[in-house]
């Protein structure tokens, strides 16, 4: 199978190292000093059980990438626009563009370029962190859901035979909003706030007001899943959100990397997407778009490129 991974960013130097001996991998990244890194030694990663390095090829130009059977977008949110764009270049007719995002509106961006039956939502639960360029840390795994219809099923079918042999557990789901849904409710519960207070996700359970705002946005972002008529994969948002930060206590999330580089963050894709839908139902979301505009309130006003 050939794949592009779209981002050189920690997802996705973890799968493309993974799927490397798999199939035919090559990287697309708009962050040039990633590229170098996986160009001049490969992909670093540290886990518990060592180290791993992996040999990939990797490039910033889309016309070096050739035609793809599937292209793997792991890259932020707020360039899911150009990595669409990118990919309905290189994407095979029959080929599937499969996204592993965070945040909501990723899936409606790509389908503008390549088309409602090539393209795909996935929810990953793997555990990566950036070191530097080319290197990850690997906390551990999780699942992949992929959302599949009658029309990428068979397709997916294989993708996903694909990455169980590349060692990820990835489960076909109809109903992958829930599970989008599910995630984005703790996203928006532990992340804005580790990058405000700069710390790592497990201090906010030690700390009596932030964990009560970390509950109160978790839960206004169930609330508002719940007038969409989406149910969340787990019961109890609370007991959920305080779980995860107690399992990657030690973890920096993404957004607080971000801040900490000065880079670009997620934010209008996590709580502030939940800030847009709560208007458009007539329902107030007041600790997200607090959490909302402090994030953006600390973040680079002029995006560039990271991943």
């Amino acid at each position: 199978m050939r794949i592009a991974i779209i981002g050189v960013g920690a997802i996705g130097c973890l799968f493309g190292a993974r799927l490397a001996p798999f199939a035919q991998v090559k990287m697309l990244g708009t962050w040039r000093e990633g590229v170098d890194a996986i160009i001049e030694r490969g992909i670093l990663i540290d886990s518990k059980a060592g180290r791993e390095h992996a040999r990939v090829f990797a490039t910033t130009q889309a016309n070096e990438i050739g035609e793809s059977d599937l292209a793997l977008i792991a890259r932020k949110a707020w360039q899911t626009q150009v990595a669409a764009h990118q990919v309905a270049q290189i994407l095979a007719p029959s080929g599937i563009a499969l996204s592993l995002q965070n945040g909501l509106g990723n899936l409606e961006q790509i389908v503008a370029h390549v088309g409602a039956q090539r393209a795909a939502l996935g929810v990953t639960t793997q555990g990566s962190s950036l070191v530097a360029p080319g290197h990850i840390r690997y906390a551990g795994g999780g699942a992949t859901h992929v959302g599949v219809t009658a029309q990428t099923r068979a397709r997916l079918e294989s993708i996903a035979a694909l990455f169980e042999l590349a060692g990820f557990e990835t489960h076909l789901a109809d109903d992958v909003q829930s599970l989008l849904w599910g995630k984005l409710a703790v996203n928006c519960g532990i992340n804005a706030l580790t990058a405000i207070l700069r710390l790592p996700n497990g201090e906010l359970l030690a700390r009596a007001d932030a964990e009560e705002l970390m509950v109160r946005a978790a839960c206004e972002c169930a609330e508002v899943a719940r007038a969409r008529g989406i149910t969340l994969p787990y019961a109890d948002p609370v007991a959920r959100v305080r779980e995860v930060a107690r399992v990657t206590a030690v973890n920096r999330s993404s957004m607080l990397q971000d801040v900490a580089r000065d880079a670009p963050t997620e934010i209008d894709a996590i709580n502030g997407a939940v800030v847009r839908e709560g208007a458009r139902l007539g329902m107030p979301t007041p600790t997200n778009e607090i959490l909302w505009r402090l994030v953006r309130a600390l973040s680079n006003s002029n995006p560039r490129s990271v991943s």
